[in-house]
Parts: structure tokens; sequence; C-alpha cells
């Protein structure tokens, strides 16, 4: 367990960090060679993807929860009857994925407000769906086991290497000024050595897996409950650049898209290292309960404040980021001083209820958490729709902002109240001292002004920022949770 915990640790929050290191790159480098078009349309297109997963939705969910009971009791034969219905689902997903591939290539040119030919549009959405179509086929069941088997560094390993020459070959391409269409067909090249080697793996590792187990008929568990929770969650995800493409321009996407890079790049850090180690919630939660709910306080301890350090930190550094990262681009304008404050918001607000969202599903409550993350997609979309025509950007995220709250009481009154059998209080105190201490970043910023104009001094200022709030964070979240600390020594024992 020790050796595992560690190894998500470093693979999560340092694999992560390689990719982001390299992926703040790749936006500089195609604004600048090729334009804030370009951008704009590649941005956008990988958020209709998003859309596009939702084929697969409340698979990997399922799977991976379903899984965490006979991982906990060593039953092979369970197990290998869960991972043959996941299987069976996802082998038929990537054929009806396949064909909306075709569909959406033969018909984006025709919606995206675009100056980029018909063909590049084409070939572009194709190369980028063909990635998905054999990642259904081949890789998102072993993935599934792997995060539900403790595992996740394997997962999360893979994709640092294959993102890092991934990457590379895009920068290498981008600076010869490409055709953009060969660089997503790079990438697709590279999705097929990544499946060779998941092959590889589970032949030697895995061989006992049964993959027929399960007869014909046989469902995963909750899993059209999850269906409607990832249905959901991508519409209020990955609305605002569509929105912004369809109601204004790419042009503007591009815009959103550099802010987003930054926390998009931020909650990937996190989040790497959460998916690697969730599964100690779930094979704890059946295991012991009451050792549980020690580790579900500390886990929002750790990723609920780191996040909320994290924020403070990028409430800062956004707006001098942007100014150097768009600097000499003329096309649009980049720097907007409302946008950090709303990015920061969102992060912070979801990552609020990441454990009891988490909990929720553990504990079979999937679908009455599905009807409320289905309104609350609802709500989202149609404020985006409302507010973008008169305030743009800021719009669409003000959308996102005032429909949060809404699953986040909700969430902490069923974990806390309903699972829990305690008060709420545990969870509030929590939420409370983080909000205090992004409420005091954003009144400490209207009196600090940080004079950064080149790369060199950013990085000093950000070293300088991170150790100092690195402490505050720490010591904030210790006030709120005496426990996390005690906690994590004996989860790492």
């Amino acid at each position: 367990m020790k050796n595992k915990f560690t190894k998500n640790i470093i693979w999560g929050f340092g694999g992560q960090f390689i990719i982001i290191a390299l992926g703040i790159i790749i936006p500089r480098i195609m604004i600048t060679k090729y334009g804030s078009d370009t951008n704009g349309l590649i941005s956008t297109i990988g958020q209709i993807f998003t859309y596009m997963a939702l084929l697969e939705a409340g698979i990997g969910q399922a799977t991976k929860i379903a899984l965490y009971k006979p991982i906990s009791e060593n039953n092979n034969k369970d197990f290998s009857y869960i991972v043959s219905i996941a299987n069976r689902y996802y082998k038929r997903i990537s054929v009806y994925y396949g064909i909306c591939v075709l569909a959406l290539s033969f018909a984006l040119p025709f919606v995206i407000k675009t100056t980029l030919s018909y063909w590049t549009v084409f070939f572009v959405v194709l190369f980028e769906g063909m990635s998905g179509v054999v990642s259904f086929l081949f890789l998102q069941t072993k993935r599934s086991i792997l995060f539900a088997s403790g595992k996740g560094y394997i997962n999360n390993g893979t994709d640092v290497t294959n993102k890092t020459i991934s990457y590379i070959v895009k920068i290498l391409m981008a600076l010869l000024k490409a055709n953009i269409v060969f660089l997503q067909f790079a990438y697709f090249i590279l999705t097929l050595l990544k499946i060779c080697f998941y092959i590889y793996y589970f032949r030697k590792n895995y061989s006992w897996i049964d993959y027929k187990s399960a007869p014909k008929d046989a469902k995963l568990q909750n899993r059209n409950s999850f269906i409607i929770t990832e249905i959901a969650w991508t519409i209020f995800s990955s609305t605002d650049m569509i929105v912004l493409s369809i109601f204004l321009s790419t042009k503007l996407s591009s815009v959103y898209a550099i802010y987003n890079l930054v926390f998009v790049n931020i909650n990937s850090l996190l989040s790497a290292m959460y998916n690697s180690l969730n599964y100690l919630l779930g094979q704890t939660y059946f295991e012991n309960k009451e050792k549980y709910i020690k580790i579900h306080d500390t886990y929002n301890s750790v990723f609920f404040g780191g996040m909320t350090t994290l924020m403070c930190i990028s409430y800062m550094l956004t707006i001098p980021f942007v100014k150097l990262y768009t600097k000499n681009v003329t096309d649009v304008e980049y720097v907007i001083s409302s946008l950090p404050f709303l990015f920061c918001m969102v992060q912070i607000l979801s990552w609020s209820r990441y454990i009891s969202g988490n909990l929720s599903g553990i504990a079979g409550y999937a679908k009455p958490t599905s009807i409320v993350s289905f309104v609350e997609a609802l709500l989202n979309i149609s404020l985006s729709i409302i507010l973008v025509r008169k305030f743009g950007i800021v719009g669409v995220l003000a959308a996102t902002v005032l429909a949060l709250p809404l699953k986040i009481v909700y969430l902490t009154i069923l974990s806390d109240r309903v699972v829990l059998k305690r008060s709420c209080w545990y969870t509030l105190k929590i939420m409370f001292a983080n909000f205090g201490l992004f409420a005091a970043t954003v009144v400490l910023n209207n009196f600090v002004v940080l004079n950064i104009e080149t790369y060199g001094q950013f990085i000093i200022h950000g070293i300088a920022l991170t150790f100092i709030y690195g402490i505050i964070g720490f010591l904030v979240n210790f006030a709120a949770n005496h426990e996390f600390i005690k906690v994590l020594k004996t989860i790492k024992k």
C-alpha cells in the first residue's frame, strides 16, 4: 500500500508537472505561428470531443466503484465479471463513436465560424476523433482497472511519456509551420503506440482476467445514474468555448483558451494526484466506515485546501502571465482584468465538492445526485446563452459561478447528514477557512502591484508566492482540521 501511495504521488504530481510545462508552450506557438483563429479552432474541437466522450458516460466511474469491493475482498471471480461487462460496453461504444466522428468531420466545417478551409477542419476533426475511437476500443477498460486497483501511477506514467513525445513533435512541426492536419495525425499515431504498451502490460500482469465471464445481458450497477451525472458535468464544464465560437467567434474562444490554459493545467495537476489516490476512499469505505470518515476529512483538507492555495497564487499571477504570453499578439485583446477572479472561483467551488461527490457514488446515491447534476447543467447552459451576448467571456464564466453552489449544498448535506450521520460543520469549517483565504487574497491584490516584465521575474515571484501561500494554506487548513496531518502519516504507513 505504501509503495502504491508513493508512486501515485510521484507520477500524479511530478508527471503532470512535466506535461504542464510542455503544454504551456504549445498554445503560444500556435498563436504566433498560426494565429488566434487556428488556436481557437483546435481548442473548440477539443471541447466538442469532450462532449463526444459522453458516449462512454458513466462506464468508467461505474466500473471503478463496482471494482472496489471485489478488490478489497480479493475476489477475482467478481472482478472478472465486472471487467467483462465494462469491456463489452466500450467495444459497442467505439462503433457508435466512429460513426459520430465521420458525421462531425463533414458537418463541423459548416458550423464553426473560422477562416480555415473546409478540408483543414475536416481532417483535424477526423484525426482528433479517431484517437478517441481506438482509445475506447483498447484502453478505457484497462485504465479503469488500474485506477481502481491503486495503480494509477501506471496510467499517469504512460500519459506523461505519450504527451511529452506528442508535445515535442507538435512543437517541432509548428516551428516548421507544418499544416495543422499533420499535427493531429502525429497525435493519432502516438495513441496507437500507447495502446501497444497497455496490451503488453495486461498480457503480462492480468492474463487471468476472463473477459467473457458475464452474460450478454449483464449491466453495471447504477450505470444510468452515472451517465446522467457525466453528461451533466460535461455540459457544465465544457460549454463555454462552444458557446463563444457559435455566438461570437473563434478568436474570443482563443482568449478564453489562454486563460483556461492556466487553470486547466493547475486542475490537471491536482486531478492527476486525486485520481491516483481516490482508490483509498473507495476501498476503505467497504473495509472500515470509521476509518473512512478520517480519510474523507483529510482528503477535503488536502485537495480542496490545495486547490484554494493554488488559486490564491494564480489570482495574483494570471494577468502578468497573460501579458507575457500574448506579447506582440495583436489580432485580439487578451488582457481582461476580471477573468482571473471568475476562473479561480470556478475551480475553488468545483473542488469544494469533489470528495463529497465521490462519496455519493460509493455510498449508492448516484441516482438522486444525477438529478441535481442535470438541473445544475441546464441552469449553467441557460445562463451562458443569456449572458454571452451582453457580457461575452465574462458572461459565460459568471453563469458557471452562479450555477455551482446548488450541487455544493446538496452534496454537503448528503455526505455529512445522510451518509456519515454527523453535523455538516466538519465540512463547512474547512470550506469557510479556504473561502476566507481566497477572499483575503482578492482584497490584498488591490493594494499589492506585482512588477513583472520578464519570465525570469515571473518565476521568482511565483516561487516566492508559492512558498508564502504554501505555509499560509497549511496553517489555515490545519486550524480547520487538526487531524489531517496525523491521518496522512497513517495512510502513508
